[in-house]
């Protein structure tokens, strides 16, 4: 049976300062009580010990759920490993022979000083760089019939009146045996399917008659694997997403995605650290709004989407390339397949992700962006067919040649950041839109982005509101629009922000405050979701 520790209790330190304490994961340092500490970027140390009463025939793996941005692991003054390229992806190395019975002490050099071989770029992205162990960690030790991993997928193959049939196929890292099946809903605890199986390879079990997840059936089953000794679960939800012409149809029926993006890390006393409860106030904030849908321009943790699941939200998760280089090259090709590996391995049982995003903000007109986008659409594609595959532009609308090609519509869907009047000149607001749109025609298009940064542009809270009694109508009156995305629910935490200092420099771009405080753009964004009257807070 395999053995789980959590790694809650560090020691960290950061040697360049003299500053060291105490701390419990999840951590950042860019938001502790020091200035020079808030602003520090570079090196950083953090030193756990963890009592084993015996590790002989044990296989063994930390696991960590994030660390910005680059990690390098010793056990025992041994080096395991590094991880590189992503700072908020998931991951796993291997300390199987590097441990002994009683003490060991796991060693974390943390750095997220900015770095050219990484996504996001060096600084060129528009959210906090918090450095540190920001989400969870544990070792696991495994006895040699264990399952190390467990990936589930499926194929609807027939669906009616909210269920459907099909097949289950699961994978297990582990030595050939024999092992039990068991499917459970989520809810009632029922176990609606059960077979015996032989764990080699891939192994398939058909299913009938269970109920489809969708936003306002967010049904849920656990995937229970039982061999000789041990026990491994995963949770999913059974749900098809498509695109037909210029329709995104879910569950067979076309579905709206109107939404607002947030941007996690902001509040102040938690950044990137910040734990679920606060995650959770946040996320309510958006379906209390009337949200559909939301982005992530960098990936979250695994516990935040289990919420998504829960309750109906739907997501887009993104490979932080954004920015910058504007033209991808070989470098930002490997790394970003290596974060797509990254997210379909750690979140791709996730029913509320139904896309993934390749990049944000670069030169979609370059003939190097659209051959990205194209082999990163198939390489998505082939890791993972159950999902849609996106680039999101802010170039799409600036060109008045509607024949001219644009790496956004090498996508399943063609997603528009529109800030027009704003970071974008235009004469006629409505004008572009359409026009803008006439280029997504055949397929779906959404503006992913459009709202009022402050100090940037002037107008408060009411220009805000302006500007989202606009645009929702427009995007609404077109008949190729999947939907709308408003940016942002907060103002948020960024070291590119114009105003505040240290660990509160910010971007005033939200409808809420730092700390989650509802401005009267939050009620007028709901309205116009259709959601009024709002529930309780």
């Amino acid at each position: 049976m395999k053995q789980r520790t959590e790694l809650r209790h560090w020691h960290f330190s950061i040697d360049a300062l003299g500053y060291e304490r105490d701390v419990c994961l999840p951590h950042t340092w860019n938001v502790d009580g020091r200035e020079d500490v808030q602003l520090y970027r570079g090196r950083a140390d953090y030193r756990a010990t963890v009592s084993l009463p015996s590790v002989e025939g044990k296989t063994a793996a930390l696991y960590f759920g994030c660390a910005y941005h680059t990690a390098e692991v010793s056990v025992n003054g041994r080096a395991a490993g590094v991880h590189t390229g992503s700072g908020n992806t998931p991951f796993e190395i291997d300390v199987t022979g590097l441990l002994r019975a009683g003490e060991n002490e796991i060693h974390v050099a943390v750095d997220n000083a900015p770095k050219e071989e990484m996504l996001p770029h060096m600084l060129d992205y528009d959210w906090a760089d918090d450095g540190g162990l920001t989400r969870d960690a544990a070792l696991t030790l495994y006895d040699r019939a264990d399952l190390r991993r467990l990936d589930v997928a499926y194929d609807i193959e027939e669906q009616a009146d909210g269920r459907c049939g099909g097949v289950l196929r699961l994978s297990a890292e582990c030595v050939p045996q024999e092992a039990a099946v068991e499917l459970i809903d989520w809810k009632s605890g029922e176990t609606v399917l059960a077979q015996k199986v032989f764990l080699e390879g891939g192994v398939s079990v058909p299913f009938q008659g269970l109920k489809l997840w969708s936003p306002d059936s967010p049904s849920l089953y656990t995937v229970r694997v039982r061999t000789d000794g041990d026990v491994t679960e995963k949770r999913i939800g059974l749900r098809k997403i498509e695109v037909e012409g210029e329709r995104v149809l879910l569950n067979g029926s076309p579905v709206y995605l109107a939404g607002c993006e947030w941007m996690p890390g902001s509040h102040p006393d938690f950044g990137m650290a910040e734990p679920l409860s606060h995650s959770v106030l946040r996320l309510s904030q958006l379906k209390r709004a009337g949200c559909v849908f939301t982005r992530f321009h960098w990936q979250q943790d695994t516990s935040l989407f289990d919420w998504c699941d829960e309750n109906g939200l739907l997501v887009q998760e993104e490979i932080p390339y954004w920015g910058r280089p504007k033209k991808a090259g070989p470098l930002q090709l490997r790394l970003a397949k290596e974060h797509a590996d990254a997210m379909v391995r750690w979140h791709g049982h996730h029913p509320s992700i139904i896309c993934w995003g390749v990049g944000n903000e670069l030169d979609g007109a370059a003939q190097e962006m659209i051959r990205y986008v194209e082999e990163m659409y198939r390489y998505f594609k082939a890791l993972d067919g159950s999902r849609l595959v996106n680039y999101v532009s802010n170039t799409v609308g600036l060109d008045q040649n509607v024949e001219r090609d644009e790496a956004t519509l090498h996508g399943d869907i063609a997603m528009w950041n529109e800030y027009l009047g704003l970071w974008q000149r235009c004469d006629s607001v409505e004008g572009v839109i359409r026009r803008t749109f006439r280029k997504f025609e055949g397929m779906p298009g959404m503006a992913t982005e459009f709202g009022l940064c402050e100090p940037a542009y002037s107008g408060g809270d009411a220009r805000r509101i302006a500007i989202l009694e606009e645009r929702i109508p427009i995007y609404r009156s077109l008949p190729g629009a999947a939907g709308y995305v408003a940016f942002s629910l907060n103002d948020y935490r960024t070291h590119c922000g114009e105003a505040g200092e240290g660990k509160l420099r910010r971007r005033v771009h939200g409808s809420t405050d730092l700390y989650g405080e509802e401005k009267p753009s939050y009620r007028v964004l709901a309205r116009l979701n259709g959601a009024e009257p709002l529930g309780p807070r």
